[in-house]
């Protein structure tokens, strides 16, 4: 009987833990809200290949510069680098993150990603995903 109880008492408790548990129908975590905009801005001062200003406003194409910047592993030591793009993310409410951003045409080199915020930290966008940003920077400068 006591047994009984205590299994009834369990099942309760689970049911109750359960109903505690609020879920969303997935058990992935929620999208972060991507920028509205996202500005490359020549550096002026950067004369080692031809750059052009580009804007990126469609969210497939920020998508694809955000999965770049979140796969982005940070590089060791002090850093020395060139600046080709100051790259600006706008958020929807207006705020912004800017980060100094060299990725040039070379699809064999990954691309530097240096935060305003820290310009002591550098962080390399690995190749592949360089190579996607590359090609939607060529699509937009073509």
């Amino acid at each position: 009987m006591l047994i009984k109880k205590a299994g009834i008492f369990l099942g309760l408790f689970m049911v109750l833990l359960a109903g505690c548990n609020s879920t969303n129908g997935s058990n992935s975590k929620p999208k972060e809200a991507l920028p509205s905009l996202i500005t490359l801005t020549c550096n002026p001062n950067f004369t080692i290949e031809a750059c052009e200003d580009v804007e990126f406003k469609d969210p497939v194409e920020i998508e694809i510069v955000i999965e770049a910047i979140n796969k982005a592993e940070r590089i060791s030591g002090s850093l020395d680098y060139s600046v080709e793009y100051k790259m600006n993310l706008t958020d929807a409410d207006g705020s912004l993150t800017q980060y100094d951003f060299s990725i040039g045409k070379d699809p064999k080199q990954s691309a530097l990603l240096v935060n305003h915020e820290d310009t002591h930290v550098g962080y390399s966008i690995p190749i592949e995903d360089a190579n996607r940003v590359r090609k939607l920077i060529q699509s937009h400068t073509d």
